[in-house]
Order: C-alpha cells, then sequence, then structure tokens
C-alpha cells in the first residue's frame, strides 16, 4: 500500500495547507495584528528561564546555525554512501529555503524583540525564523530520507527520534533566547514543511 507522504494528492494536502497557515501568519505579522499570539507565549517562554537550562538551550540554537548546517551538509556531500542520497537533496534544499527566507526577511523587514531580552547576540530582522526554516527543512528531510533508505527499521527509529529532536526544538530556543516571536518561529516552520514536501517530490 502507498504510503500518505508518498501521495501526490496528500502533499499537495500538505503544501496548501502549510502555506494557508503562513499566510495568515504573513497577514498578522504586516499588520501588527500578532501580538494576540505572541505576547502570552513569549511571556511564557521567558517564565521558563534560569541559570541551568539556559546554557543547554544555546547549545541546542547552535545547532541551526549556518555553520553547525554548513558542515552538516559538507559532511554528507563529502561522504561518499550519502553524498546522493542525502547529502545533494539535504545541501540544495538548504540553500534555497536560505534564500527563500531571506528575501522575506527583507521584503517585511520585521525588527526583533527588544535586545533586553536577547540572551544571545542576533542582528537582522526578525520574520521569519531563520534558524526554524533551516532545522525543519534539513532535520525533517533527512527524517523523510531514513524512512526511506534505511531498511533497519530499528535503527530508522532511533535517527528519526534523534533528528526529531532539533527539528523542533531549534526553533523554540530562538522564542526562548528572546531573538524571535512565536509567529516568526511559526512562519519558518510552516515553509520548512511545504518544503520538505516539495523536496520529497524531487527524491
Amino acid at each position: 500500500m502507498e504510503q500518505p507522504l508518498n501521495s501526490s494528492k496528500s502533499k499537495l494536502f500538505i503544501i496548501i495547507a502549510a502555506l494557508t497557515v503562513f499566510a495568515a501568519i504573513f497577514y498578522w505579522v504586516t499588520a501588527s495584528k500578532a501580538g494576540w499570539l505572541d505576547d502570552p507565549v513569549r511571556q511564557l517562554f521567558y517564565s521558563w528561564r534560569n541559570e541551568s537550562l539556559t546554557p543547554f538551550v544555546k547549545i541546542i540554537t547552535y545547532m541551526g546555525n549556518w555553520q553547525f548546517i554548513g558542515v552538516l551538509c559538507l559532511a554528507l556531500l563529502i561522504i561518499k554512501p550519502t553524498r546522493v542520497t542525502y547529502g545533494i537533496p539535504v545541501s540544495i534544499g538548504a540553500a534555497l529555503v536560505t534564500l527563500i527566507n531571506k528575501v522575506i526577511k527583507h521584503m517585511v523587514a520585521r525588527p526583533r524583540p527588544e535586545d533586553i531580552l536577547h540572551l544571545i547576540d542576533e542582528g537582522g530582522f526578525s520574520f521569519t525564523s531563520g534558524h526554524s526554516i533551516i532545522s525543519m527543512f534539513v532535520y525533517g528531510m533527512l527524517i523523510y530520507l531514513v524512512r526511506r533508505n534505511v531498511e533497519n527499521r530499528k535503527l530508522a527509529n532511533v535517527l528519526i527520534l534523534l533528528l526529531a529532536l532539533p527539528m523542533i526544538f531549534i526553533g523554540l530556543s530562538r522564542i526562548y533566547l528572546g531573538v524571535h516571536y512565536p509567529t516568526d518561529v511559526l512562519g519558518g516552520w510552516c515553509l520548512g514543511i511545504a518544503a520538505i514536501v516539495v523536496g520529497s517530490a524531487k527524491v
């Protein structure tokens, strides 16, 4: 039986749903109507801040830095067994979503949350979160490729779990660290999900 993710209709539905949610978020942000979601969620995340958790969250967020993602993609390209199956689709997709994110950032030009709230140094515009879109795509695409290519189901399940953690928590770390609004992260996730589905159709 064909897996749901391999169904053209299912893929189209996911893409449309992700882009529809993104469009709603885009409207709230550009119309300055996102406070109803951003403010309470930010306050909740800030209430969890403590000296023990913050260093751990910083490590998580660095797993979405372009340096870390670049090294990961380079490693997948250099290692011959992973070059074609993992390295090429992940690296090309990562470059494309990064470009899309930069275009959106400069088009919307949303300032980041107040500097006093930042627990790390971060510049540039806020919407969408580059860490969120790139981590959703890279780790999500790797999950899809592992599920498709790793025959040992136990190993595949372990790898999927390990990849799912940064896929989700990198975005959340950006809110905790005060450098992004929740809608920045949600917007990045939506675009990342759409990119995964498009990428999965090309491999």
